[in-house]
C-alpha cells in the first residue's frame, strides 16, 4: 500500500490524468488540486518508488519537437497500484467516517 501522502496524491493525480501521465503533468494537477508547490525533481523520486513497489509502470516516450526531440518519462498507474489506492481510500473513508463535527470542533480549538 503506498504510505507517503505524495504517494497517494500522485496515484489520485494519475487517476484524474486518465490513468498515464508524464511528470510535468502530474506536478500540474497536484498543484492544481492541492495547492501544494512540488519540485519537479522530488516528483520524480514518487513514481519511481511507486514503480519499485508494482504500482506504477513507466517509460521512456517518443521525443518531441517541442522539447528540442527530447524524450520524457510516461508513468501509468498499474492495477496493484489502484488496488492499493482503493484499499487505502477506503480505510481512510471508514476512519474518517463520523468525525466531522469533531475534527470541526477541535479546528475551532473547543474540546467537546
Amino acid at each position: 500500500m503506498p504510505r507517503g501522502g505524495l504517494e497517494q496524491v500522485t496515484l489520485f493525480a494519475l487517476v484524474r490524468l486518465g490513468g498515464e501521465a508524464h511528470g510535468p503533468s502530474l506536478v500540474d494537477e497536484i498543484e492544481k488540486r492541492t495547492g501544494r508547490t512540488v519540485s519537479p525533481g522530488a516528483l520524480y523520486t514518487f513514481p519511481d518508488r511507486l514503480a519499485e513497489k508494482g504500482h506504477v509502470g513507466g517509460w521512456i516516450g517518443e521525443s518531441a519537437p517541442a522539447r528540442g526531440g527530447r524524450r520524457r518519462k510516461v508513468y501509468r498507474i498499474l492495477p496493484e497500484g489502484a488496488r492499493a489506492l482503493q484499499l487505502w481510500y477506503g480505510e481512510i473513508q471508514a476512519l474518517a467516517d463520523g468525525t466531522g463535527e469533531g475534527l470541526e470542533a477541535l479546528a475551532e480549538g473547543s474540546s467537546s
